[in-house]
């Protein structure tokens, strides 16, 4: 994934709630796949993964993309690689998670 934030132009919320003691299992999992994405999805110029700090269950991912286009291709249900890891970590949410799309209007870090 190449970091340049001005490409940056949209991104998905997804709120995630974990059953009780999921959250290192889930964590592994996520990273595992979020890492096996680099370079191979088209758009996708990072994601930034957050834990709650006041409840460990609950937690927030950031996928960041260059076009809302790519984003939808790659959270579409026809997604195979999307698909897959949700079915591997659904036994692991205490309810389904929440998505939001986002256009951003700045960033800097």
């Amino acid at each position: 994934m190449k970091n340049n934030i001005q490409d940056i132009k949209y991104i998905k919320l997804n709120e995630i709630r974990l059953k009780a003691g999921k959250s290192e299992e889930f964590n592994k999992t996520l990273l595992q796949f979020l890492e096996g994405l680099q370079g191979k999805v088209k758009g996708l110029k990072g994601f930034i993964v957050m834990n709650s700090t006041n409840n460990e269950n609950e937690m927030m991912v950031l996928t960041l993309w260059k076009s809302e286009y790519d984003m939808e291709v790659f959270y579409h249900p026809s997604n195979r690689a999307f698909s897959e890891f949700v079915d591997r970590a659904s036994s692991l949410f205490e309810s389904k998670p929440e998505r939001t799309d986002y256009a951003v209007s700045f960033f800097r870090i």
